[in-house]
């Protein structure tokens, strides 16, 4: 029944090295569709997961468009604000005294950028963003509605 190997080793009978054997196959079957469920999970929660969009955004968001167009300063026109996809909310906005090849572009949005990011560590109207972790993107134009810059604000700046 047994059959020796070496002089001192016994090899096991047929049926139960057969039954190893595949009791091993099983338990790397097992383990490779625990690894496939967890790369999947982990694949969803990094590249596919998007960010609920909040009722207050959307809200906020509603709120700001039924008054657009407003004047914000002398200088500054709100033309829309929009909610796009992965939790980001776009204001666009025209300088209404300023062409596009009549002024330093760079140095004009080196600027308004100095600007948001002083503002959006204070202004207690950008709680909404804060607290949802948004991305706010601020669209500028010249008065010819030719666009001059885009200044992107993520939840890591402010």
């Amino acid at each position: 029944m047994f059959k020796k190997v070496n002089s001192r080793k016994y090899k096991l009978p047929l049926a139960m090295e057969e039954k190893q054997r595949k009791r091993k196959l099983l338990i790397r079957k097992i383990i490779k569709i625990i690894i496939v469920i967890v790369l999947i999970g982990a694949a969803q929660y990094y590249f596919i997961k998007e960010k609920p969009v909040s009722n207050e955004l959307t809200a906020l968001v509603t709120k700001y468009n039924s008054a657009c167009p407003v004047m914000i300063s002398d200088d500054i026109r709100m033309e829309s604000v929009n909610q796009l996809p992965d939790n980001t909310v776009q204001y666009d906005f025209t300088l209404v005294r300023v062409l596009k090849g009549s002024i330093d572009v760079a140095a004009l949005k080196k600027s308004i950028e100095k600007e948001i990011l002083a503002a959006s560590k204070e202004n207690p109207s950008l709680d909404a963003f804060r607290d949802n972790d948004s991305t706010v993107i601020y669209h500028y134009m010249d008065s010819n509605q030719e666009n001059l810059f885009i200044v992107t604000l993520t939840p890591e700046m402010y």
